[in-house]
């Protein structure tokens, strides 16, 4: 199965995009109401942002997994050189699911 970066960089555009118009969003809101905003309204706004930010590092991270990391896995020298490329995405994942 090829996978496609150029459809797979659009997609995450789109989703980086959706994000950016969420926060300008709460942005005007914040401005506009400053002092008589419902804080529920608010820390929903929050919540769908970041519920969209998680949503972007997962789809990021699977990005990057089957589109680089594959390849570079395919050209490494040895074993070990794949498996150390491996061990840095799972570090990084790690790093970021806290």
């Amino acid at each position: 199965m090829q996978y496609n970066c150029d459809i797979e960089n659009k997609k995450l555009i789109n989703r980086v995009n959706r994000i950016e118009g969420q926060v300008k969003a709460l942005k005007k809101r914040v401005n506009s109401d400053l002092g008589h905003q419902d804080p529920h309204e608010v820390i929903r706004q929050l919540s769908a942002i970041r519920g969209a930010v998680n949503g972007m590092i997962n789809s990021y991270i699977e990005h990057y997994a089957k589109g680089h990391l594959v390849n570079e896995m395919r050209k490494a020298k040895d074993e070990g050189e794949a498996m150390a490329q491996m061990d840095a995405l799972i570090e990084v994942m790690k790093s970021y699911a806290k």
